[in-house]
């Protein structure tokens, strides 16, 4: 494709012409590449139509990124050719700054004077092939027409050679108006060709991968090499853009070696070790692809790691209005439908990945090694049987088990869930490996809810809160089962918030008695901003009168203390979950003001209260009547 492109070139520029050629594509598809690499060594040697000293043509490449002004194109023309005007004897005056610049446009020949040179190496504008490329990235502040006009006024009266390198697309919307076609008006009299640059991603990706890793990293290479297929296929899904090609390349590179090395280290992977580096591969390819593009960032990082982390599969599904309008899709259903579609396929996530990618930290082995040995639930140094048997009737891992295996596998599975050994969020899709095509192994549907739930009761002390609990799967609603499915996870998310409330209540007990014993080690564990603490309303959960006692024996700094925290407790717009503090408030105020005035208080200890009651009479007023 590429030579076909080379030889219209080579062509347009041996006919007398008045009109420029464009070469046409997406962003970051190698146009400005193969101007550089291929184009300009073969056009160098290009000999120029008539020439008697048999001269050839001079390539220059000048970018139009942000540039503002004709001038400013006009300046970059001139940066390029100073260099070679130098080198061909030309003396160019230190200074010359717009004295100069003001002849482009022009004629060469007017600058070449200008510099006193006698030279005829160069007297014209045919003698220069000059490139422009990023038209459509140009500022705002420099109207297309204005450099439509500048190249027109080098093709039609200085019979220049112009090669333009733009995406039309996004000229035409920068141009149109209303049904007004103004870009089509506005081409027709400069530009003669319109060439479509297409790139050849998965030779590209030979040459890359041969040129930078085949000698000095072959084993990232040869890993490189296998997975080409999947490689070349994402970028192939983003417009064939070859900047993310490299972009991923270079930070998977970091990736891959140090995981790799890892793996290499503990034997415990290595049966699983070709597994763990393709699911990396899976997760880096897509997070670095989005990010180079700017469509992942700040703003939605915690949609994406919520698609890895619990799949379309939890409770909001079933509540949800079956009958709702449908809304535009999020750009979280936008990238789960382009990156993994299919909803039987578990996503794994890294953090330690996402972060490295999304330029958040430097790449740590140390993390990536923490999660791997979480999601492979290894116990001394094995992947349990267990965990095992899920892998072994994952999807689509399942087909090719003999019935007789997949029975077994299935039973297998059924009694460690009889023993309640596994983690709540694995139950459903437990349940649902079991009922899945058609109930094939023929189970009695409600018999196997109440076996699922004697099992999931009798593994409650093992269970750990999960904050956000999710599902690895999703099950449409049409599905057969789908009631039984809710089911099991809705008792499962009841399991999870009697496992918070034995949390909370436990975390509120010892609070407690931390705020009677060690009073300063108490405000140091609920000023933590992240704490839950700070949502939680644990000042209404005591007994109000054991707090009182408690400070009443508090010391003057400590009370000063205590009002601080206060004060940075209920500010301006309290959080809604506390409000019901506000009664407690109240009471203390009455019960402080009280103790200001018994002759019994010491004035310093009085002058202590009063500054505490100015700071719970504040908080109270930043509570809604």
């Amino acid at each position: 494709m590429n030579k076909e492109i080379t030889d219209r070139i080579k062509q347009y520029l041996q006919l007398d012409t008045n009109y420029a050629i464009i070469i046409n594509g997406d962003y970051g598809i190698g146009k400005t590449h193969y101007i550089k690499n291929e184009l300009f060594p073969i056009i160098e040697k290009l000999k120029i139509p008539k020439s008697e000293k048999d001269e050839t043509y001079l390539p220059i490449l000048i970018s139009l990124f942000g540039a503002k002004s004709i001038e400013d194109i006009q300046n970059q023309i001139f940066i390029e050719l100073y260099p070679i005007l130098k080198q061909r004897g030309v003396k160019i005056v230190a200074g010359l700054g717009n004295t100069v610049l003001k002849y482009f446009g022009s004629n060469l020949k007017d600058l070449l004077s200008e510099t006193g040179t006698s030279s005829e190496s160069l007297t014209d504008y045919r003698k220069i092939l000059i490139c422009i490329d990023d038209i459509d990235r140009k500022s705002k502040d420099l109207d297309l027409k204005e450099v439509f006009g500048f190249v027109n006024n080098l093709v039609e009266n200085l019979d220049a050679k112009i090669l333009l390198i733009a995406n039309e697309d996004e000229l035409r919307k920068e141009i149109n108006t209303d049904d007004i076609d103004n870009y089509s008006l506005l081409r027709e009299k400069v530009i003669g060709i319109s060439v479509s640059f297409n790139t050849n991603v998965s030779l590209t990706f030979d040459r890359i991968i041969e040129t930078k890793y085949k000698t000095e990293k072959k084993l990232y290479f040869d890993f490189l090499t296998e997975h080409k297929k999947t490689i070349v296929y994402r970028i192939s899904q983003n417009k064939d853009n070859l900047r993310n090609l490299l972009f991923f390349l270079e930070h998977f590179k970091i990736i891959f070696n140090k995981t790799a090395n890892y793996l290499l280290t503990e034997k415990k992977f290595e049966a699983i070790k070709k597994d763990v580096l393709e699911e990396i591969l899976n997760f880096t390819l897509p997070i670095s692809i989005e990010y180079k593009m700017g469509k992942l960032n700040t703003t939605n990082f915690s949609e994406i790691k919520e698609i890895y982390q619990g799949f379309s599969f939890n409770l909001s599904a079933f509540i949800g209005n079956s009958n709702k309008a449908e809304e535009p899709k999020s750009y979280a259903e936008l990238f789960k439908e382009k990156y993994s579609p299919d909803n039987n396929v578990q996503r794994v996530y890294f953090d330690s990945i996402f972060n490295y990618i999304t330029g958040k930290t430097s790449f740590k082995i140390e993390q990536l090694s923490n999660e791997l040995n979480l999601i492979y639930k290894f116990e001394d140094n094995t992947i349990p049987e267990r965990e095992k048997l899920i892998s072994k009737l994952n999807y689509w891992n399942c087909v090719d088990l003999k019935d007789s295996e997949y029975r077994s596998f299935t039973s297998s599975l059924l009694n460690y869930v009889d023993r309640g050994e596994f983690s709540l969020e694995q139950y459903p899709t437990i349940f649902h490996y079991v009922t899945r095509f058609n109930n094939l192994l023929n189970y009695n549907i409600e018999n196997l809810k109440k076996r699922f739930k004697k099992g999931i009761l009798k593994g409650v002390h093992n269970y750990q809160y999960v904050r956000s609990i999710h599902f690895r799967l999703s099950v449409e609603r049409t599905s057969e089962f789908y009631d039984d499915l809710k089911e099991i996870v809705e008792y499962c998310v009841e399991i999870n918030k009697g496992i918070k409330e034995d949390q909370e209540l436990k975390e509120l007990t010892d609070t407690f008695d931390l705020f009677s014993s060690d009073f300063n080690t108490f405000l140091e564990k609920v000023e933590e901003m992240n704490s839950e603490f700070m949502f939680t309303p644990y000042f209404t959960k005591y007994d109000f009168n054991k707090i009182w006692r408690v400070i009443k024996k508090l010391n003057n700094t400590q009370i000063i203390n205590l009002a601080f925290y206060f004060e940075g407790r209920y500010q301006i717009n309290v959080y809604e979950k506390i409000y019901s503090e506000k009664q407690f408030l109240e009471e203390l105020n009455k019960k402080v003001e009280n103790l200001i005035l018994s002759k019994t208080t010491k004035k310093l200890k009085k002058v202590t209260l009063e500054f505490f009651s100015r700071k719970i009479k504040d908080s109270i007023e930043h509570f809604p009547e």
